[in-house]
Order: C-alpha cells, then sequence, then structure tokens
C-alpha cells in the first residue's frame, strides 16, 4: 500500500541504524578476546574508549554540515566592512544556502576526516575516561555521587582528551574554514607546516583545553545528573526515552556555556599565514569585543546548538546502545 511504501524507508533507517550499532557491539566483543590478561574492570574501561570514540564519529556524521557553517559565521565576524562588501553568512539560513551553491555538499563537509579523526581519538578519551576518573575521585555508588566529582571528573577527561588531539581539531577547523574547491587533509597539513612548523598545530591549544574542560564537564555531569535525577523521582526509568531527555538538556546547557571560547578558538586557529592578529586568548577576547562588541562572542550560536543538540543526543544514545549491547551498565 501507500502507507508501506511511506513507511518503508523510516523503517529501514531504523534497521539499518540498528544493525550498524550492533555491529560494531560485535566487533567490540570479539576484540575482549585479545584482552585476556587484563581484569574485568580494566577490559571494560578499555572497551569505553572504543565505544565513545564510534558514538561520537556516527554524531559527528550527522552534524558536520551546520558545524562548517558556525565556523564560517565565526571566520567572518561581526567587525567593519570594507565599502560595497556583501556579508555571506549573516545567519545559519542564508550561510548555508550560500555555502550549498557556491561549493555544494562536498563544501557542508569539508573536513569531515580530520572530524573523524578528531572524533575517534578525543571523543574517545574525553567520553572514556570519565568513569575512570570519577572512580579516582572516590566514586563507589554512581547514584550517589556528589555533582562536583562530575564536573571535575568530565572536565579532567576533556582536558586530557583536548591536549592530545589539538592538531586534528586545528586540521578540521582550516579546512571548514577554507572557501573554494576542496583539497586534501594532506595539503592542509603541508600548509599548516609551510605556517609554523609542528608548533603551529597547537595553535590555539589553550582555548581548546578550556573548551573542552567546559563542554566536557558541562555535557557529561549535565547528563549524568539529569538521568539520575529523573530516575530518583520516578519520573523516566532506564531506556531510550530517558537518555534522549537527559542528552537534549545536555545539549542546550552545552551550547550555553561554550559559545564564546569557541568563536575565540575558532579565530586563533584561523589566522591567516604569515599573519599573527591575536597574542593569545585574553588578547583576541579583547580585540574581538572591542572591535565588534561583546554579542559577537555569541555569533554561530543557532548553528552551535544545532550542532550540538542533535551531536549530544546521537552521542549519547549511541553510546548507551552499545553498552547495553555489551552486557555493560548504563552511566
Amino acid at each position: 500500500s501507500a502507507d508501506a511504501a511511506r513507511s518503508a524507508p523510516k523503517g529501514f533507517g531504523m534497521a539499518a541504524g540498528n544493525m550498524t550499532v550492533a555491529s560494531a557491539a560485535e566487533a567490540v566483543l570479539a576484540s575482549q578476546k585479545d584482552l585476556g590478561g587484563l581484569s574485568t574492570q580494566t577490559k571494560n574501561d578499555l572497551v569505553r574508549l572504543v565505544m565513545a570514540g564510534f558514538s561520537s564519529t556516527v554524531a559527528q556524521c550527522f552534524v558536520h554540515g551546520v558545524e562548517t557553517i558556525k565556523v564560517r559565521m565565526q571566520v567572518e565576524g561581526n567587525g567593519p566592512r570594507p565599502p560595497g562588501y556583501v556579508v555571506k553568512y549573516p545567519n545559519v539560513y542564508q550561510g548555508g544556502l550560500y555555502l550549498y551553491r557556491h561549493e555544494g555538499v562536498a563544501g557542508l563537509y569539508k573536513g569531515i576526516s580530520a572530524a573523524a579523526i578528531r572524533e575517534m581519538s578525543y571523543s574517545s578519551l574525553r567520553f572514556g575516561l570519565y568513569e575512570p576518573f570519577k572512580r579516582m575521585m572516590g566514586e563507589t555508588d554512581p547514584a550517589k555521587t556528589e555533582i562536583w566529582v562530575k564536573v571535575a571528573a568530565g572536565a579532567l577527561a576533556g582536558i586530557t582528551g583536548s591536549a592530545l588531539a589539538n592538531p586534528t581539531d586545528v586540521l578540521k577547523v582550516r579546512m571548514q574554514a577554507a572557501e573554494g574547491p576542496s583539497r586534501s587533509v594532506m595539503s592542509h597539513i603541508r600548509e599548516v607546516l609551510a605556517d609554523g612548523g609542528w608548533s603551529a598545530f597547537y595553535r590555539g591549544v589553550n582555548a581548546t583545553i578550556i573548551r573542552a574542560a567546559i563542554l566536557n564537564a558541562t555535557k557529561l555531569a549535565a547528563y549524568d545528573e539529569t538521568k539520575y535525577m529523573l530516575k530518583r523521582n520516578h519520573i523516566l526509568e532506564e531506556g531510550m526515552q530517558l537518555h534522549f531527555v537527559a542528552s537534549m538538556f545536555a545539549g542546550v546547557m552545552v551550547a550555553a556555556t561554550t559559545s564564546p571560547v569557541d568563536l575565540i578558538r575558532t579565530r586563533l586557529m584561523n589566522q591567516p599565514k604569515g599573519e599573527k592578529h591575536y597574542n593569545g586568548m585574553l588578547d583576541c577576547l579583547r580585540k574581538v569585543v572591542k572591535a565588534e562588541g561583546i554579542s559577537v562572542l555569541y555569533r554561530g550560536f543557532t548553528p552551535q546548538w544545532m550542532r550540538f543538540g542533535p551531536f549530544t543526543i546521537i552521542q549519547f544514545m549511541v553510546w548507551e546502545r552499545m553498552r547495553i549491547l555489551y552486557g555493560m551498565k548504563g552511566i
């Protein structure tokens, strides 16, 4: 029937998504055989790293286009324009249309290869280390863990991941900000090296670490605390509905807390070759606010939220689903 035909793609998509997550979980289960000499806790910690990287990469594939628009909006800024200059990225809708018309779908997905590498390294650590850090701080019962422990564990995991994965962040931002025909990852790597050697890959690292600490502390603590609050008050039981509500709230909180430092980080990472406009985070903040007003710190907030909202929901729901399939207790 027509109704069946219309519902088929949706059902197929859901089935395909479940198969993908199930296949990944099976692969993780198979890899457990190679970890025979380790304790159960150590095995689970290592498996969580793999699950975190996979779930984050899946989420990134869904939202990468919106993030590219956000980067273009942040780079363009609100500053004085030369006579006759036409703003290309005034908002997420018009900016998206401009990008699509001039660079096509490929333009929206510039930097996806660097983004995938970033998620498999950075996000593996920032998610996978959250629970070990909580244990280090004395957690014994997740249901009774104080909020400051969750915030501190999230921040430490974010700092660890971002410090190691900053080069992939630099590549991703440069690739997304570059207008015109797409270029390979190697082309951008050579450009960064020519611009300042290996140290150029750590341009904006202070901003990245601060952003990661705020982002991860907000995201994981908000999700963790919301989940247990809803369960404790018998509003929702463990399951997909609970995961959806908690992750949606966490996404809103992340967008609100990270937008200003995200803009500063983007400006620092995207300084043109041979031109150093800013001497660190505070100098960048001062100059940007002086030239463009304090509201510029939330320029790109809409695509920021459009990226963080779906990303956080997909990331947590895939992660929780993989844990269930593996036989591991949820966060």
